[in-house]
């Protein structure tokens, strides 16, 4: 299934937690919407009825449930996890994304989501430049200025595909970029903290590749998420692409992360 969601450039499917709001805040699979099983016939206009839903839960019984019931409420191309999240070998997130900021819905315009996107990625961007000046050894600023790298990359193609729209002239893009006032990183991290937790705690790198860890995922989550919200093709294809590139930058914190506990 992993494979299937990751080539689903147009966001056809849709992962839908049918367990208890504590079990999906312990773990859940990146993107995933949360309607518990006793709530999914009072709740089905939440649901859209253009995707396939694959429902999922914790061995694969509610989420089989789940599945009979969708298609006894008129639903088509219902799928579920076999197994459940305790046969998914890969990522999950914690935390409730409702606890987070909803800076996306469904009434948002195209551009709207892309500016903030862009937002977002600036947000993430300061974070690096700040962490690779801090840090002290040569590989760890390799490892940051990477990341910035790559999060200014995010910035510019977004700001393309925003600048294709026609919608509204843009201003240049380096004006723009600096121009940003940045509340939050991708996926809601409040930018103020997580500077403050670097400056407090830079003399381990630890603290600091565990905040981007956090963030990457969360970034995952995040693009996940927008993507089924998004009508536009040549958007949503972006944005699939952006979250399959923060899934690479978590496993580059994580291989960092293995050679620092290993050098203790």
């Amino acid at each position: 299934m992993k494979a299937l969601l990751d080539k689903d450039k147009k966001g056809k499917f849709f992962l839908l937690d049918v367990r208890q709001p504590e079990e999906y805040e312990a773990a859940h699979l990146p993107g995933a919407m949360l309607i518990p099983l006793g709530e999914l016939e009072a709740r089905q206009e939440e649901l859209d009825r253009s995707k396939k839903i694959i429902t999922y839960c914790r061995s694969g019984h509610r989420s089989t449930a789940a599945a009979i019931a969708l298609c006894g409420l008129g639903f088509e191309g219902v799928y579920h996890l076999d197994g459940g999240i305790l046969n998914w070998p890969y990522e999950t997130i914690a935390g409730i994304p409702e606890a987070r900021p909803e800076l996306i819905t469904e009434t948002s315009s195209v551009r709207d989501t892309l500016m903030l996107a862009i937002k977002l990625e600036k947000g993430s961007w300061d974070f690096y430049m700040v962490a690779g000046d801090k840090v002290k050894l040569p590989l760890a600023k390799e490892t940051f200025q990477v990341l910035a790298s790559a999060e200014d990359g995010h910035m510019q193609r977004l700001y393309q595909q925003a600048a294709r729209l026609g919608e509204e002239e843009l201003p240049p893009f380096e004006k723009l970029k600096h121009g940003l006032k940045v509340e939050h990183m991708e996926g809601g991290i409040e930018i103020s903290p997580a500077l403050a937790r670097v400056d407090e705690k830079f003399a381990d790198e630890m603290a600091a590749l565990e905040i981007a860890l956090e963030k990457e995922f969360m970034s995952y989550d995040f693009y996940k998420r927008t993507l089924a919200l998004v009508g536009n093709a040549e958007a949503k294809v972006l944005l699939h692409e952006l979250a399959v590139e923060e899934r690479k930058h978590a496993d580059i914190i994580l291989q960092r992360l293995s050679e620092v506990v290993r050098g203790r």
